[in-house]
């Protein structure tokens, strides 16, 4: 008589844990990828959330004379030459509150007149360099003019 021995189907100890050091090998590589991932989310997230801040700002504003400040005489707008800037105050938006501020320049190009080009800025106040940046074309309205 013959005697069958069955062999029982399966993975042996030392199979598993191979399996398993390659895993974790492979998970433990790809674990900074994910962490700069959130990191770069949150900074994208908050500079988006300044960006629409910006641009709810700018919404309030149609014509230059919505904007209390001192105008002399505006500069005409050139990549070179900076605006000088006017202080708009703290405003909340949201549930955040942010420092506002406006650069303004005269829009001339062919026959376009009394344009005014105008920069709105918003600025975290926890984190200085984060800025959100809206651009609008402001009518000039000129109060002066006789009726």
């Amino acid at each position: 008589m013959k005697l069958s021995i069955q062999r029982e189907k399966g993975f042996t100890l030392i199979e598993i844990l191979v399996s398993l050091t390659i895993l974790a090998i492979v998970i433990i590589t790809f674990v900074p990828i994910f962490t700069q991932a959130a990191i770069h989310n949150k900074i994208n997230g908050n500079m988006l959330k300044t960006n629409e801040a910006a641009h709810v700002v700018a919404s309030e504003y149609e014509n230059l004379s919505d904007i209390q400040g001192p105008f002399t005489q505006l500069p005409i707008c050139s990549k070179s030459s900076h605006s000088p800037s006017i202080h708009l105050g703290n405003k909340t938006i949201g549930d955040s509150n942010y420092d506002t501020r406006v650069e303004l320049c005269k829009f001339e190009t062919g026959g376009v007149k009394n344009l005014v080009q105008a920069v709105f800025i918003t600025q975290a106040p926890g984190n200085p360099e984060q800025e959100g940046e809206a651009r609008k074309f402001l009518l000039e309205v000129n109060t002066n003019a006789q009726n």
